[in-house]
């Protein structure tokens, strides 16, 4: 079978990602000698599906299923900021109905942050890889990891690299990559379930509260799963930490 001389280049931060043993200069070269999709090209340089936004083949926007057959010139360009999953796209057709996200184990902290800004987040520390990828389809979830191998998974349609290391910046990057500022509803979701948070009145739930609290607050929510109770200074002085995080956040580079 003929070899079919191929040139890639790697864009913006997709460089951090191709494995170094087979970069040279960000042009690299690999034979090809079998039909092979443009997308297993890109993943066998360790650069995940799921963090590219557009993809030239000799200048022409290509599909990850295109198959290179003939000597062709590849331009590979990151997601940018802000990436809207609820709109299709040549890369991925078929959209997110809504935004809700499905958290790895490696970023467990993570789950918490959103869940307070009042985003439906699933979590499981148990959960194993080949679990994450059927629910991020069966549930139409963005799958936020730091796991390469996780994120080349065909079944995993819309998922995030985190770049950030602390929870509080993870949120940030999160919000800041997806758009979704002006979707932060606080104190709406339990961060222990992901139950909704429904008000609650306070004679209602008297006999569950601790004798301070009972003396000096007035307002409560339950969630409508664990029933977990929640009032303005059980977590409302984090979040506003959180807040103020999210408008100093310094925006990576992709």
């Amino acid at each position: 079978m003929d070899i079919v001389p191929l040139d890639l280049h790697f864009h913006g931060w997709l460089t951090a990602l191709i494995q170094r043993v087979r970069r040279e200069n960000g042009l690299l070269t690999p034979p090809l000698n079998r039909r092979t999709s443009i997308k297993d090209i890109i993943e066998s340089f360790g650069v995940p599906h799921t963090e590219v936004g557009s993809i030239q083949v000799n200048r022409h926007l290509v599909s990850f299923a295109h198959i290179i057959e003939e000597e062709s010139s590849v331009e590979i360009f990151p997601l940018q900021p802000p990436v809207n999953v609820l709109a299709p796209c040549l890369l991925r057709a078929k959209p997110l109905a809504a935004i809700r996200f499905l958290v790895d184990a490696n970023v467990g902290k993570l789950t918490g942050k959103l869940r307070m800004a009042g985003f439906e987040t699933f979590y499981d520390p148990q959960w194993q890889d080949a679990e994450l990828a059927e629910m991020a389809e069966k549930w139409q979830c963005i799958l936020l990891s730091r796991d390469l191998q996780l994120l080349k998974r065909k079944k995993i349609a819309f998922g995030h690299f985190v770049r950030e290391s602390l929870p509080a910046k993870q949120l940030a990057e999160v919000i800041h990559f997806y758009g979704l500022s002006d979707k932060i509803r606080p104190f709406s979701r339990c961060m222990h379930c992901n139950g909704h948070l429904i008000a609650v009145p306070k004679q209602e739930i008297i006999d569950q509260l601790e004798p301070l609290t009972r003396k000096y607050y007035y307002s409560f929510r339950r969630c409508s799963s664990c029933k977990q109770i929640y009032w303005s200074g059980s977590h409302r002085q984090a979040m506003k930490k959180t807040l103020k995080e999210l408008s100093q956040y310094r925006p990576l580079v992709y």
